[in-house]
């Protein structure tokens, strides 16, 4: 319960108009992530009672989505990479790992869960590879960032620490976050490499700009969880670019560029929907397709 409440302050408090009322229901949602994480470390402390199963999941699902949105402060100036290091500046990275060890103890799959008819498929909190990771399909590798980062047709996860965030970044390079293809972006943690996370808590500049691209994809995206974190780290990946590697800096902003240019003539090239009195009537459509929102 009380992490549910927690989230439910935390995305009040992203909806929030004002920075006053955004710290406060912020501040609210702290407190009762803090009981829910001191109840759950209590419960996992000793035997799992089997009708604490589903719970024990659903908890780390949602622990797993606060620590993606939260972020001590909205000053790029004071966030990672600009800050000075601690040891959990990237934390809300390994989510992945803390979730199979949760996967084993919990099970959803089992067949008295209330999660199995969702996830009785599985073998496992993490994604199945899609076929073009499978068959290491580097076609939509833009030309520059091939070369910066030796994606070949030979270059795998093996010999190329860079390999797979590449591939997976390219893949999203002109989609825009949503409901629907969210699975796409989270590809980018889900299968994310011991070795490439080593070089981010080193601030590698290449490892950095791989980071920064993929927040520059999630920033004006529509899940609240995402965005907020995608916006102000990512900001700081800019700015810290620019004084490690300009190069860096201006390859991402070309790929910025490029992708506003892609989503636009996309957007223009679409199937109108015109009504009886020839008025476009889909122009604000969700990411569902259904549901009109403020465009």
């Amino acid at each position: 319960m009380h992490m549910i409440l927690g989230l439910t302050l935390m995305h009040d408090s992203a909806l929030a108009h004002s920075p006053t009322q955004s710290i406060s229901l912020q501040n609210a949602s702290l407190r009762h992530w803090s009981h829910a994480t001191t109840i759950y470390q209590r419960l996992l402390s000793g035997p799992i009672p089997p009708s604490q199963r589903d719970a024990i999941w659903a908890t780390g699902v949602h622990l797993g989505a606060a620590s993606f949105w939260y972020l001590e402060t909205d000053d790029p100036h004071a966030v990672w990479p600009l800050k000075h290091s601690e040891p959990g500046d990237l934390a809300w990275m390994k989510i992945g790992e803390g979730k199979r060890h949760l996967w084993r103890i919990a099970d959803p799959t089992r067949e008295d869960s209330v999660f199995n008819r969702v996830l009785k498929k599985k073998t496992g909190p993490c994604p199945t590879p899609p076929e073009w990771m499978i068959s290491n399909d580097t076609s939509l590798v833009p030309k520059k960032v091939g070369l910066l980062f030796g994606i070949t047709e030979e270059s795998n996860k093996e010999n190329n620490v860079y390999h797979f965030p590449v591939l997976i970044l390219s893949r999203i390079q002109h989609l825009r976050l949503s409901h629907t293809n969210v699975l796409d972006f989270l590809y980018f943690t889900a299968f994310i490499t011991p070795e490439f996370l080593s070089l981010l808590e080193q601030k590698d500049p290449k490892a950095v700009f791989l980071l920064g691209w993929w927040f520059s994809m999630c920033r004006d995206g529509t899940l609240w969880w995402v965005t907020r974190r995608a916006r102000v780290e990512g900001e700081a990946v800019r700015i810290w670019l620019g004084r490690v590697d300009r190069r860096l800096l201006d390859l991402l902003e070309e790929l910025g560029r490029r992708r506003v240019d892609v989503m636009e003539e996309r957007f223009w090239a679409r199937d109108r929907v015109v009504d009886e009195e020839g008025f476009e009537t889909n122009w604000a459509l969700d990411s569902r397709g259904r549901i009109l929102t403020v465009a």
